[in-house]
C-alpha cells in the first residue's frame, strides 16, 4: 500500500515535470525567479529580522521567541530530511541549484513564516476585510513562492507539497506549544 501511494506520487511528479515546458514564457521565467528570490534564505534572513524589529517593538517577546524558535526547527528539520532522503533535484531544471530536491525548503520556510505572521498579528486586524486580506496575501505569497520551484523545474511537485504541510505542521505544533505553555506563563507573570 505504501510503495504504491509512492508510485503514485512519482507518476505524478514526473506528469507535471512533462507538462511544465509548455507553460513556460521568457516573463513567466523573469517572474518565478523573482517570486523565488524572495523566498531565499538570504531574503528570509532579512525578513526575520525585520520581523524580529517588529515583535521587539510592539513588546511581544513570546512571539520574537516563538518566531526563532519555530523558524530554527523548520530549518534544521528540512535539512535533516534533505540528507537523510537524498532526492536529487529534476535535471530538466530551468536554474542550476545545488542540494537535495525533498523536501522544498522555500515551501517550508516560507509556508512556516507566513503562517506565523498571519498567527501573531491577525487577532491585531479589527477589520474583517483587512484581516482577511492580510491573511490572502501571506497565504498566496507562500504558495507562489513554492509553486515558483515546481515552475523553475528545481523540485517536483511532492517536494512542494510535502514542504508545505511540513511547515504547516510545525507552525500548528508550535502555536500550541507557545500557547499553552509559554504564553500562560508570560501572562501569569504580568
Amino acid at each position: 500500500m505504501n510503495s504504491f501511494f509512492l508510485l503514485l506520487a512519482h507518476k505524478i511528479d514526473l506528469n507535471v515535470i512533462g507538462w511544465m515546458p509548455s507553460f513556460i514564457t521568457p516573463f513567466g521565467v523573469k517572474v518565478a525567479l523573482f517570486v523565488s528570490s524572495v523566498g531565499s534564505p538570504q531574503s528570509f534572513l532579512l525578513l526575520t529580522i525585520a520581523t524580529a524589529m517588529l515583535f521587539w517593538l510592539y513588546k511581544k517577546p513570546y512571539y520574537l521567541l516563538q518566531f526563532f524558535i519555530t523558524l530554527g526547527v523548520g530549518a534544521l528539520t528540512v535539512y535533516i530530511m534533505k540528507v537523510l532522503i537524498a532526492r536529487t533535484r529534476p535535471l530538466e531544471a530551468i536554474v542550476q541549484v545545488d542540494g537535495y530536491s525533498f523536501p522544498s525548503g522555500h515551501a517550508a520556510i516560507a509556508t512556516l513564516f507566513c503562517s506565523l505572521l498571519i498567527f501573531a498579528y491577525k487577532d491585531h486586524i479589527r477589520n474583517i476585510f483587512l484581516r482577511m486580506l492580510f491573511i490572502i496575501i501571506l497565504s498566496l505569497l507562500a504558495l507562489t513562492i513554492a509553486f515558483s520551484r515546481v515552475y523553475l523545474s528545481v523540485h517536483y511537485l511532492s517536494d512542494v507539497i510535502v514542504g508545505i504541510v511540513l511547515g504547516l505542521l510545525i507552525s500548528s505544533i508550535s502555536v500550541f506549544i507557545f500557547e499553552n505553555f509559554f504564553k500562560k506563563r508570560e501572562l501569569n507573570n504580568d
